[in-house]
């Protein structure tokens, strides 16, 4: 597997850091897989799932979100979630994606980026997957703090809030956690402004869900104590896909291409995404840009 590293100017100059991992020239199958990594955490920890992808002739493009990983932003911040959604308008139009061979698949945070990426632009994308995605927290907020928070949100919005989730209640898998503990790039706190802006995208998703055609693929962790697993399915049947698939998988924990059996549920997504996406030839070539 090939990786190489881009900084990508967006369209408020913002450098955003991504990764484009490819297959040998003849294996390539003119298909791309778009990564979306949740809150708090980056691109990087992504490569074993590009790997697996990339052996069966997919191109796959890594961004890091802004304000997360090696990409510019105040940490775990953000001014309008509309600037997520614009990062990766820019993403598309500097790899020149074709929106019918092109497939997005989200995580936590970044299945809601990916939800809402679906959701007001259908035509630049042929598949979504979203796994364990962030349609309803568990996570539970008192009622000070969130009152707090909004306030901050409004008079001083990178106020900063340190995370309720536990790092045990990501993956069982200990040597990932125990990778998590020495990782710089990831973060244990958010602004106020993230998290409210958050929380309106969370609500815009569930009401624009019918604007979504293209097939869904979402799988969702059975035991997730992060994300609300009964927020996937009422989301799901809002959709207007006739191609739409929910998968819970019931003693998982929330990052499921984390968990010890990853590599089987990649598979299965792999699979079902080449049912969507098949095989066919590419002509770009990405590895020549500058």
């Amino acid at each position: 597997m090939k990786c190489t590293e881009f900084n990508v100017a967006a369209n408020d100059s913002a450098s955003l850091f991504v990764r484009n991992c490819v297959p040998r020239p003849a294996d390539r199958c003119g298909r791309t897989l778009i990564i979306v990594h949740g809150t708090s955490e980056h691109g990087g920890r992504y490569l074993h799932v590009a790997a697996e992808a990339v052996a069966r002739g997919w191109d796959v493009i890594i961004p890091d979100l802004r304000g997360h990983g090696r990409s510019d932003g105040i940490a775990v911040h953000i001014d309008r979630f509309e600037q997520y959604l614009q990062d990766l308008d820019t993403i598309w139009q500097y790899f020149e994606l074709n929106p019918a061979r092109t497939a997005v698949l989200g995580h936590s945070f970044g299945g809601l980026v990916s939800i809402r990426f679906a959701e007001t632009r259908p035509s630049k994308l042929a598949a979504l997957v979203p796994m364990s995605p962030l349609l309803g927290l568990r996570v539970k907020i008192d009622v000070l703090t969130y009152a707090i928070g909004r306030l901050m949100s409004l008079i001083a919005p990178t106020t900063r809030f340190q995370s309720k989730v536990p790092p045990e209640h990501t993956t069982r898998n200990p040597e990932v956690l125990k990778r998590r503990t020495s990782d710089p790039l990831l973060h244990r706190s958010v602004t106020a402004s993230w998290f409210f802006q958050m929380k309106q995208a969370l609500h815009d998703a569930n009401e624009q869900a019918a604007s979504i055609t293209v097939p869904i693929l979402t799988m969702q962790a059975g035991a997730d104590l992060i994300v609300d697993p009964l927020a996937v399915e009422p989301w799901l049947k809002k959709t207007s896909s006739t191609d739409r698939t929910l998968q819970i998988l019931r003693e998982h924990y929330h990052e499921l291409l984390n968990e010890e059996d990853w590599r089987e549920t990649l598979t299965e997504l792999l699979v079902w995404l080449e049912s969507k996406i098949p095989c066919g030839t590419n002509k770009v070539d990405r590895t020549t840009r500058n």
